[in-house]
């Protein structure tokens, strides 16, 4: 039991204070909504944090450990309280220290130092995974135990993981881009992750949607946005890959530089608060953050093609926490899947509660994610929508295993991926 004020986490005082502990924030989180706890709400998690700031408990206590890691970060809290506590922002700080005063697993560190900032590593770890699912090695893995190394609960959380494909789309996209005659915008696309190494056909997609609408693409050669191992606490590795990026953005003959992730999109957003008094890096990092945007914020703004072929079907949307709340786009994507002939839109209950996933969620508390899962499965089945459309790699791949498990008759699928259907049905 702790006797004096902790110093490492002061300067989260002036957070912490705002919340008046009204409980409105119940409302808006996944996992009081899941377990009904009060360390599972922001309330709860924030008098932790206060209680380690005034030296009452320990931050490396066990509890006080899994409130912190349990929370998705999602921001639905503070979507529902009144004087805005920035839950996520405390969460990342506390886990930030946390790390600092315990370590980081050997596992995270090859992977956030080593892994994400180069791609050549990346795609070799990608081609791992799509042969150790093309052989038995993956469920050898999994009976060895193999797996736990990435999260104690990864041995059960493998098929969230869709089949990946041999290529990536860096290797794809040059097959299909051209240069554009009647060209009326440029913009830089930030390829993240998980477009680049699991759905390469959203980035296929994504390019070809932005050439119908006379936008000319350019391929920056950036790494990971960064949001894994601040995550995880490791910020120093976060603003290493956040410079790297700036780098590859900054300056760039582009209008906007978009992305079709909405983590990368968020990520990017934060780079002048992660770089504040870097004096290199600062200004920079507005600048490009100033020109970043999700690829439909980008389409929904410009004078946008709407000479599209039908597509019969009925469509629901999930709403990425990334997006709806940390980027503030909601509208967009909806406004360009009403645009699409012959698609009819149905909205879902709690369309912008989290799905779950929040990044490698799974990979460390599976049970949670799969029960916030099964809530967000229950509201889009209602619907009887054949297309359950998002805006986010993550979120695909957390739904999807979500359609599998729970059979339901519904294909998910990223906004651009429908609008492509659209425009190649019209050719």
């Amino acid at each position: 039991m702790a006797t004096h004020a902790d110093p490492r986490l002061t300067e989260l005082q002036s957070l912490v204070d705002k919340c008046n502990r009204c409980g409105f924030c119940q409302a808006g989180c996944p996992t009081y909504k899941t377990t009904g706890l009060e360390w599972q709400v922001a309330r709860g998690r924030v008098a932790l944090v206060k209680n380690i700031i005034d030296g009452r408990i320990e931050l490396n206590e066990d509890d006080v450990r899994e409130a912190l890691g349990t929370c998705l970060r999602c921001g639905g809290c503070t979507t529902h309280c009144p004087p805005q506590v920035q839950t996520a922002e405390i969460v990342d700080r506390a886990i930030e220290e946390l790390v600092q005063l315990k370590g980081e697993s050997w596992v995270k560190r090859v992977i956030f130092r080593g892994v994400l900032p180069n791609k050549g590593l990346l795609n070799t770890a990608g081609k791992g995974v799509w042969f150790a699912q093309a052989t038995k090695v993956q469920p050898a893995a999994r009976a060895l135990g193999l797996t736990k190394v990435l999260g104690k609960d990864a041995h059960r959380a493998q098929d969230t993981l869709p089949q990946m494909p041999l290529k990536t789309a860096r290797q794809i996209l040059p097959s299909i881009m051209r240069p554009l005659a009647d060209r009326q915008y440029r913009v830089a696309y930030f390829i993240g992750c998980g477009t680049d190494l699991v759905f390469p056909d959203l980035a296929v997609a994504t390019v070809r949607v932005l050439y119908a609408n006379k936008t000319d693409v350019v391929l920056p050669k950036v790494v990971d946005c960064g949001k894994p191992p601040m995550s995880y606490g490791d910020v120093e590795a976060a603003r290493t890959l956040a410079r790297t990026n700036i780098d590859a953005l900054y300056g760039l003959d582009a209008d906007a530089i978009v992305s079709d992730c909405a983590t990368c999109g968020s990520m990017i957003r934060e780079y002048p608060k992660l770089l504040a008094g870097d004096q290199l890096y600062e200004e920079k990092a507005k600048a490009v953050a100033a020109r970043m945007k999700d690829v439909s914020e980008f389409l929904a703004g410009i004078q946008f093609n709407d000479r599209m072929g039908e597509v019969k079907a009925k469509v629901t949307y999930h709403d990425p926490c990334h997006l709806v709340r940390f980027q503030k786009v909601s509208a967009q994507p909806r406004k360009l899947l009403k645009s699409v002939p012959g698609l009819e839109f149905k909205e879902s209950d709690e369309a912008d509660m989290c799905c779950g996933g929040a990044g490698s969620y799974f990979l460390t508390h599976y049970d949670l994610s799969q029960e916030i899962l099964a809530r967000k499965m229950g509201n889009v089945g209602k619907t009887g929508a054949a297309y359950l459309a998002t805006g986010c790699p993550g979120c695909m791949m957390q739904l999807g295993s979500g359609v599998r498990k729970h059979e339901l008759p519904m294909q998910v699928i990223h906004t651009m991926q429908i609008l492509d259907q659209a425009y190649q049905s019209a050719r």
